[in-house]
């Protein structure tokens, strides 16, 4: 599951996700695993890169437009987690998205 996303060439999108966990987590990881599997289905998706540690997640997807990007916000699935991420699971979050332009 843990690996370096295999991309096309530049350019495309990166949305990159730190967060901070709380201390209830119930249902983050199987959550996040099922995410994954979502994004997947959405034309445009071009891989995913995470990391977690005690207290810190960071996820870096990548995607071949923002109107891929779009799609994925949209999706009934992504919303339900954001909320949870909200209300339940994040102390703190970001969201930021950049246009890869160089990869070596």
């Amino acid at each position: 599951m843990f690996d370096i996303a295999t991309t096309p060439e530049p350019p495309y999108y990166a949305v990159i996700a730190p967060a901070v966990l709380s201390a209830d987590v119930e249902g983050y990881a199987e959550t996040a695993l099922r995410l994954a599997e979502v994004a997947r289905e959405i034309d445009g998706f071009l891989g995913l890169e995470s990391a977690i540690t005690d207290r810190f997640v960071l996820a870096v997807s990548y995607w071949r437009s923002l109107d891929a990007i779009h799609a994925w916000r949209r999706r009934a699935e992504h919303l339900h987690a954001k909320e949870l991420a909200r209300t339940r699971w994040f102390e703190r979050y970001l969201t930021r998205i950049a246009r890869v332009e160089r990869v070596y």
